[in-house]
């Protein structure tokens, strides 16, 4: 099974690289790969469906991309064969079926139909405990209606456990029972976001309770699952507002409902500088970014920002654990020293050998310029990185980062210190949301 595994995970890597594949029809470029002999029965299949008239139907967004997919829904070591199609034709055109091994073939297991015309994404997860992944599917309709379906497959028999609208979901375990929640976020007639929390209940996904958010609909940016400073699950929603500010709704269940911890409304809002929530000092718990700004030297000087990590508690109390300066587009941050607080400022320049990024001490009758970390990616990147004085921070494919010190600044920060505060940043690569 880890064969047709690999095999699929090349299917999605051909699919990215399909820009220069020119001339290759929608067929070829979806087409399974050719499968090992023990596989020719899922191909058959396969080609029996298309040749009826069916067409791949990938899903457009989230962590499932591929047409074909191989999952363990029962839970016993054996990947079953989810595959996604369109049949223009029918009545109900979005077709899943899915197919099981038995002995060396794959037989046809289930088969869930809908009217919808598009999949935008599909997700496997064990809701109601019984060790069966169900099949939740984000489908949206020829009026461009978004609704989450989640089905089981568990007798053999399709059963629709849900039906809702979203915009967003999450299947997490929201109350540390052990056992996956789902919160549907929702747009309500105002079009704020809505917070939808269903469990299973012994019989069905039962609607628990509902939270409206402080942001709209259009607004909401990403879901976060993580953990509060005492250890709670909680699920931080970024929005990012029409004027570029950034704001979080943690919510929480507490007693079978769900809860506010902080609210966007509360005025904990800040630039959005594209960073989201993540547990950036690896301490177990979820630190949400909030931008502050660096002091002007004077009006006309442009804004930038440090970044202040914040750990919250269930009552929506906070403390900031690191500050951080973010260089997002040279890729590197620098955590700074709690001293420094708001006695320090920064200038950017760049030109064409790269950019230049300087510190500078306030206190005194002119700002005082002790660091300057550059990211160099001209050609004479390598010269200019140890040129004055310069101490390489790190060298990368195309791009040197280097760091030179002032005598100004009373010795904010040494060698040793640069060195030991300065990293690249990672880039987060996503397939969207749910």
């Amino acid at each position: 099974m880890k064969r047709i595994a690999e095999l699929c995970a090349l299917l999605c890597l051909t699919l990215l690289c399909s820009g220069c594949a020119g001339g290759l029809s929608d067929e070829t470029l979806y087409r399974l790969p050719k499968l090992p002999a023990e596989y020719e029965s899922l191909e058959a299949q396969i080609d029996t469906l298309i040749a009826s008239g069916a067409e791949y139907a990938a899903p457009t967004s989230g962590s499932n991309l591929q047409s074909v997919q191989m999952v363990d829904l029962d839970g016993d070591g054996e990947e079953e064969a989810v595959a996604i199609f369109r049949r223009a034709s029918d009545e109900r055109p979005m077709k899943i079926y899915v197919f099981r091994a038995v002995d060396d073939s794959y037989q046809q297991f289930g088969a869930i139909e809908g009217t919808s015309n598009s999949i935008y994404s599909i997700n496997y997860v064990d809701l109601n405990g019984d060790g069966w992944r169900e099949i939740l599917a984000g489908i949206r309709s020829d009026l461009d209606v978004q609704n989450l379906s989640v089905w089981s497959l568990a007798t053999g028999e399709p059963q629709q456990l849900l039906l809702t609208g979203y915009s967003r979901y999450a299947a997490r375990d929201m109350d540390g029972d052990g056992r996956q929640d789902l919160v549907v976020l929702r747009s309500d007639e105002e079009s704020y976001a809505v917070a939808d929390y269903y469990a299973w209940d012994g019989a069905e996904m039962e609607l628990r309770s509902s939270l409206r958010l402080s942001s709209t609909v259009a607004e909401l940016s990403r879901l976060t699952y993580g953990t509060l400073s005492g250890g709670e699950n909680a699920l931080f929603v970024t929005s990012v507002t029409q004027d570029g500010a950034a704001a979080v709704d943690i919510l929480r269940v507490d007693e079978g409902a769900l809860r506010g911890v902080v609210s966007s409304a509360s005025g904990k809002a800040s630039r959005f500088l594209d960073l989201y929530p993540g547990d950036v000092n690896a301490d177990g718990v979820t630190e949400v970014p909030e931008s502050v700004p660096f002091p002007q030297p004077d009006p006309e000087s442009p804004v930038y920002y440090r970044i202040s990590w914040r750990q919250y508690d269930v009552a929506g109390d906070s403390a900031v654990v690191r500050e951080t300066y973010q260089d997002a587009q040279s890729g590197w941050s620098l955590l700074l020293p709690t001293e420094w607080g708001d006695g320090v400022t920064v200038s950017r320049a760049t030109n064409s050998e790269g950019s230049a990024t300087t510190f500078y001490a306030l206190g005194g009758k002119e700002p005082e310029p002790f660091l300057t970390i550059y990211a160099f990616t001209g050609d004479n990147r390598a010269s200019m990185a140890t040129r004055n004085g310069r101490i390489v921070l790190s060298r990368q494919a195309e791009i040197v980062y280097a760091a030179e010190f002032y005598d100004g600044g009373g010795g904010m920060i040494d060698e040793q210190g640069a060195r030991e505060r300065f990293g690249l940043m990672v880039t987060e690569w996503t397939t969207g949301e749910n």
